[in-house]
């Protein structure tokens, strides 16, 4: 599955010592996969995952920002 991000928005991610972010998600697609506990994982780079909660990814989507794309 890819992410298509129309508009910028803000995800969580984790940075030094497990401290949680926030990275902005640009235009463009991005893989994301479900993982456990009703929580999505996007590979914004190779080193780089951020993290939404199946309600922001509803939120998200119902905003128009994003759309998911089963490929």
């Amino acid at each position: 599955m890819q992410l298509k991000v129309i508009d910028i928005f803000l995800a969580k991610t984790v940075l030094d010592d497990d401290v949680i972010g926030l990275t902005p998600l640009k235009v463009g697609q991005y893989p994301i996969r479900a993982i456990e506990d009703e929580q999505y994982e996007v590979a914004k780079s190779s080193v780089t995952v951020c993290h939404l909660t199946s309600h922001e990814l509803e939120q998200i989507i119902k905003s128009k920002a994003a759309v998911i794309i089963n490929e």
